[in-house]
């Protein structure tokens, strides 16, 4: 049934998805483009972040995901007999089959290039009907190998001729040129401005990059017969370009000079937005940050170059921790208020597309022309340990950026110190969330095993004062496959209290609380510890168990569920699923779920799993369905933007997988890492958040860039497993005499002048400012 997946072609150039009407509303503010159009969307040799690149199919996914202007992308390879191939890169091993199709006879070839050897099977020793031989492959290994050997590859002349006959208004071609000294030289002198001359003269492409100065000189008169937009393309700015024996940053010196040959440049995003390393230097396997942007855009529109970006891909890993891991956001910084590229070059030109228009306001920024404000009733927005994407979990600083980036609720994940304390930390072993192995005392001393939760140093083994040694550090779920996040605030803030986050929340008024209670049953049947009194004395304390509070109360253990529902029956309560797929939830599950709560938070495995080999969507699921049809309420555990996390299906794109989600299960909340993601999304996204009022979005008829994304049909089903067990062996959970219960008349009010160990900010600035205090006192 896999294959099913594989074999999936589309046979034409059909135009599927149509300009959106919310583009109109980006005319009427107007783009700072040398055209003053919206800038191109440049597909890099199609589709290339999911099909072999240069194949009808991945152009034609292109063309049906992208909205218009878009311009298709070859890479031109010579061939033996002075013919023309599209394929990326010199070495045609690692973009096709021909090492497999070849005769054992034929032997690879080593060429200087660049000034360095290169050694393997080059076009120009091979005719093109050789070459045709061949199937395309996917040359970077991060990526689906589901499409290798399916495909044919792409003559420009093919590539010019589907666009003609396509007849789309806006669809145009861009030719690259990627090493003009080697065709030059191969397969005969100056067998590459020969080629060129024909083809442009011919097919009069709207576009043509190359890497040298000389080539674009030598083709200026037949440019400008055939229309054709010269580019000049920067690489690094310390190599030299080998027509002038110049730098790259010495030739973008002199813009007014390229623009006697050339229309526009290309260039590496980083000219743009340069890469600024981390401060304690470049180290392995994580991001880096990106700096102020330069004037090149201004300067280059100054001497009327249009400038063109290249570099865009959603699963490009190290990248810029400013854009958490967000290739919408990192878009959008391209074509802002300030200046506007003319055009980005991306694998993934589909979400090139949302940035463009369907955000015209850009991110954090409320609308200011919409017609009216739509009644759409949107999930809500929990924030899973904070903003735990961009900050430690669980700290203030995550939490101010939670509220700062539109939740709805912030979550505590509640464990249990060894005397009692309930704290906020994500999951009882804190070695993944804390400095505790820098700390050998403890380290060494603490760290057991535990055949229910494995091997660490857990929270129920330190006390309170032996976990305030400690720091907060980030915890990324994705670290696995080296993806890491942001570690700059590592070791930097002290972990939480309960008492403390609620008091956070409540100083921030229209903020709620969702509090997750984990490992409830062991640690009371293990360790004697009662986790349920200690989070309902701290929830009466903060006088937030009343009916129409903004709380919710999670658990994975249904025995705890029923001591809240009989302590503290006013709090929503709600039932967490297990983060495996090894378990089923059939309707009989969900009505046991429902004798404790008539909230389910279902993990991601329940609702959109991926094959584990193939990392596609299976076939969807009917949990979700049939916990709407028992009339809960359907929480969604969880989003992160970390490509590394979503299936191939969502294009690396985190907001497809929200589009997907929230169109197809019509979910009540997210539980999010990265909540300013899924707020901009829900706010200020047009092509979501429609304009004049409707009540509904209806995708069939939502003309968007939104690439509507589902399952193929004939993907494989979730796998059978046994049904989740719910009910628990019955535990005695009793609140110790002398705390306060609810609705008592002693119950305490919260202070008007709290302790200084529990006394948080009033608003948002006054958290930041202490978030710098108690980071000097911390260090």
């Amino acid at each position: 049934m896999v294959n099913t997946k594989m074999d999936l072609r589309i046979l034409s150039l059909v135009l599927l998805v149509a300009l959106p009407a919310c583009v109109a509303y980006n005319a009427s503010v107007g783009w700072q483009t040398i055209s003053q159009n919206s800038p191109l969307i440049v597909a890099n040799g199609g589709t290339s972040g999911l099909y072999p690149d240069q194949t009808l199919e991945a152009y034609s996914d292109a063309i049906n995901s992208t909205s218009l202007p878009l311009a298709l992308l070859c890479d031109l390879q010579l061939t033996k007999d002075n013919l023309a191939v599209c394929r990326t890169g010199l070495n045609l091993t690692t973009s096709t089959t021909l090492a497999t199709v070849m005769p054992n006879t034929t032997t690879m070839t080593t060429y200087v290039v660049r000034g360095a050897s290169q050694t393997g099977y080059f076009s120009v020793d091979f005719t093109l009907a050789e070459i045709n031989q061949t199937k395309a492959i996917q040359p970077n290994i991060a990526r689906t190998p589901g499409f290798d050997g399916q495909f044919a590859l792409q003559t420009p002349e093919d590539s010019a001729t589907g666009i003609s006959l396509a007849g789309l208004p806006g669809l145009m071609l861009w030719l690259n040129v990627e090493y003009p000294t080697f065709y030059q030289q191969h397969p005969g002198k100056n067998s590459l401005a020969s080629y060129l001359t024909t083809f442009l003269k011919q097919y009069k492409p709207q576009y043509l990059s190359a890497t040298e100065v000389g080539i674009l000189k030598l083709l200026v008169p037949t440019a400008s017969r055939s229309a054709t937009r010269l580019v000049l393309k920067f690489l690094s700015t310390d190599l030299i370009e080998e027509s002038t024996n110049s730098t790259y940053g010495q030739i973008l010196t002199n813009l007014t000079d390229i623009a006697t040959f050339a229309g526009g440049i290309l260039v590496p995003k980083e000219f743009i937005y340069p890469t600024v390393p981390l401060s304690n230097g470049s180290v392995s396997g994580y991001g880096y940050y990106s700096g102020n942007p330069t004037t090149l855009v201004q300067d280059a529109h100054n001497a009327n170059l249009e400038v063109f970006v290249y570099g865009f891909a959603n699963d490009i890993y190290p990248s810029s921790y400013n854009n958490s891991f967000d290739p919408v956001l990192e878009s959008l910084n391209y074509v802002g208020d300030s200046f506007t590229v003319d055009g980005i070059v991306s694998d993934f030109p589909s979400t090139v597309a949302e940035a463009i228009f369907c955000y015209p306001d850009g991110y954090d920024n409320p609308s200011t022309i919409r017609a009216a404000p739509t009644p759409v009733r949107n999930p809500l927005i929990i924030a899973q340990n904070g903003a735990s994407g961009d900050y430690p979990g669980s700290t203030l600083s995550a939490y101010v950026a939670a509220v700062k980036g539109g939740s709805d609720y912030i979550e505590c994940s509640v464990q249990i110190t060894k005397d009692g304390v309930p704290i906020c930390r994500d999951g009882a072993n804190l070695v993944n969330t804390t400095n505790v192995a820098l700390n050998p005392d403890l380290f060494e001393t603490k760290f057991t095993t535990y055949q229910e939760m494995g091997s660490g140093v857990f929270s129920f083994d330190l006390t309170l004062e032996e976990i305030r040694t400690l720091r907060a550090i980030i915890y990324s779920p994705f670290g696995v496959v080296n993806v890491s996040r942001d570690p700059s605030l590592d070791g930097k803030e002290g972990i939480l209290t309960l008492d403390e986050f609620l008091s956070f929340a409540k100083n921030n008024s229209g903020v709620g609380v969702y509090v997750n209670v984990q490992n409830a049953y062991f640690v009371r049947t293990v360790k004697s510890l009662d986790m349920v009194s200690a989070v309902v004395t701290s929830l009466t304390t903060a006088n937030l168990t009343n009916v129409g509070d903004k709380v919710y109360l999670a658990s994975e253990d249904s025995s705890a569920l029923a001591a809240f529902q009989s302590l503290i029956p006013s709090v929503q309560r709600v039932y967490v699923t297990p983060d495996t797929g090894d378990v089923t939830i059939t309707t009989a599950v969900l009505q046991e779920i429902k004798k404790y709560a008539d909230i389910v938070t279902l993990d991601r495995a329940f609702v959109d799993p991926f094959d584990s080999q193939t990392s596609f969507l299976l076939e969807k699921t009917s949990v979700v369905s049939a916990a709407k049809s028992l009339n809960m309420t359907v929480f969604y555990h969880f989003l992160a933007n970390e490509f590394s996390g979503l299936a191939f299906d969502y294009r690396a794109d985190p907001i497809l997988k929200i589009s997907y989600l929230i169109s197809e299960y019509n979910l009540d909340g997210f539980i999010t890492d990265h909540p300013a993601t899924l707020y901009n999304f829900l706010y200020n996204n047009y092509c979501w958040n429609l304009l004049g009022g409707q009540k509904t979005v209806n995708y069939a008829a939502n003309l968007s860039p939104l690439f509507p994304v589902s399952p193929v049909p004939g993907a494989p089903a979730v796998a059978p497993s046994p049904a989740l067990s719910v009910a628990e062996p019955p535990v005695s959970y009793l609140v110790p005499a002398g705390s306060p219960l609810p609705n008592s008349s002693i119950a305490p009010a919260p202070s008007s002048n709290p302790s200084s160990a529990t006394k948080l900010p009033l608003n948002l600035l006054t958290s930041i400012v202490l978030i710098f205090i108690l980071t000097l006192l911390l260090n």
